[in-house]
């Protein structure tokens, strides 16, 4: 019994790796502003009227704009949660995501 793996096989691996790697990467994005201390910087995807209104009503302060995403702060408890309340489309790790997004009017 052969064990070969096909040329095809190993382009479908790779592409599954890959796959798990990225949503791997995305879920550690989406779950660090919950589980850290507060204070912290974090991005708000998005339109960024949306975004802002999002900051403003769940009490944060917005700390840059991007293309994109808006990075905000705020040492509120449940801040995030806060956020996703008052209409936050995606609300990830603002560090890491900044680098992600080109400024304003870049």
């Amino acid at each position: 019994m052969s064990t070969t793996i096909s040329p095809a096989q190993q382009v479908l691996r790779a592409i599954a790796l890959v796959a798990l790697v990225m949503g791997g990467w995305f879920a550690i994005m989406i779950v660090m502003p919950l589980v850290g201390p507060g204070g912290r910087d974090v991005a708000v995807v998005g339109e960024q009227a949306r975004a802002v209104n999002a900051i403003v009503a769940a009490g944060g302060r917005v700390v840059d704009v991007r293309r994109g995403a808006t990075l905000a702060r705020s040492d509120r408890p449940g801040f995030v949660l806060a956020l996703y309340a008052a209409g936050a489309p995606l609300v990830i790790e603002g560090r890491i995501a900044a680098g992600c997004f080109a400024k304003a009017g870049a």
